[in-house]
């Protein structure tokens, strides 16, 4: 009996090799089959994409409206090492694998930074500002922790950030937000209560704000 090898190929590759050696019945047979297989990686497709909301929830942590300089705040690079830009973490606390964010992770916690900064009522511009807030997503990590017996999704962002005016720094620091949820709250809210605590590091900062105002 002659076996056949089966590798996994694109729907239309698979079709054309099997009218070219299948008979009718099977033929039918795998285009059912392929049917299915498209609609499920479809479904587990969007079933991986996590919506993250930007606006700040945490109010006007301090007031900006008097700084001495206008503020630009930059895209944020991603320096992880990961697949897609908008991998969230993997392993085994993600559903199927991965927790994936609907756009790029980093793209979401600079446009939250420059929530925040708006509703702190700071003096922003754009390219043509007085001063730039740079920022790196360096890492993410995701953990299961223990919270009053209730068992607990804890994310972590950790980031670099870099204030510029011209060409030179002027102040610089590492930064980390960690939020602690419910398991049965997901990715999303983990990542929310971890973005609201980055911002409140770095908006609380002493030696930040005296660069500012």
């Amino acid at each position: 009996m002659t076996q056949l090898r089966i590798k996994a190929t694109p729907p239309f590759t698979f079709w054309v090799f099997a009218k070219k050696c299948m008979p009718a019945r099977a033929i039918r047979l795998a285009s059912v089959l392929t049917a299915i297989g498209a609609l499920a990686v479809g479904s587990v497709s969007a079933q991986s994409e996590i919506e993250i909301a930007t606006a700040f929830s945490g109010g006007k942590l301090t007031e900006l409206s008097g700084m001495k300089t206008t503020l630009s705040v930059q895209a944020f690079a991603d320096e992880r090492e990961v697949s897609d830009p908008r991998v969230i973490f993997t392993g085994e606390l993600a559903d199927g694998g991965v927790a994936m964010a609907s756009r790029p992770l980093a793209e979401i916690v600079g446009e939250a930074m420059h929530s925040a900064f708006a509703a702190s009522d700071a003096r922003l511009a754009g390219d043509e500002a007085g001063m730039r807030l740079a920022g790196t997503l360096v890492a993410t990590d995701a953990a299961l922790v223990d919270r009053a017996g209730v068992e607990s999704l804890q994310l972590t962002l950790r980031t670099s950030i870099q204030l510029v005016e011209g060409t030179r720094i002027v102040w610089q620091t590492k930064l980390f937000g960690r939020g602690t949820v419910p398991l049965s709250e997901g990715a999303a809210a983990a990542v929310s209560k971890a973005l609201d605590r980055l911002i409140e590091e770095l908006l609380i900062d002493d030696y930040f704000l005296a660069e500012i105002r």
